[in-house]
């Protein structure tokens, strides 16, 4: 089991990167109500683990008032360039872009494809998504994607 070192001190101001809800630790609010948005910034003020294996920080988010436990995965240096994570699991997005795969067109621009998957990356704060095409499942960088305009 590799347990992780915190990758942030107390006193460092982080971004949360995904919606923080209740998970029964706020009395006063419903379980899976929402406590904070994804792109809020705080201030780390301690780091502990939660059994054993997951890295918890303590941060305070002035604009909310409150303190939230969030997991090492769900925080990034606030100094990093904000991109907001536009589409989750089977949300459909437009390419920005022809795709091409050993010299055959896998898509066209324009074409509307289902996302599979998310990713952020915690270290640049960058954000890609996986996109299936037939056998083959692709990751893009979020500039190859699109909101569908309603």
């Amino acid at each position: 089991m590799q347990i992780n070192m915190p990758r942030f001190e107390p006193g460092k101001e982080v971004r949360v990167v995904r919606n923080i809800r209740n998970d029964g630790s706020f009395r006063d609010r419903d379980k899976g109500d929402l406590l904070v948005t994804a792109g809020s910034t705080g201030i780390v003020r301690s780091c502990g683990y939660f059994l054993q294996t997951q890295l918890i920080y303590q941060v305070y988010i002035e604009a909310e008032n409150k303190v939230v436990g969030v997991r090492d995965s769900e925080v990034i240096d606030a100094t990093l360039p904000w991109v907001p994570c536009l589409f989750r699991s089977l949300d459909k997005a437009k390419l920005t872009c022809s795709l091409v795969m050993f010299g055959k067109p896998l898509a066209s621009k324009g074409d509307v494809i289902e996302v599979y998957r998310a990713h952020r990356n915690l270290d640049d704060g960058s954000v890609n998504y996986e996109v299936k095409f037939g056998d083959h499942t692709i990751r893009l960088d979020a500039t190859r994607l699109t909101p569908i305009e309603a």
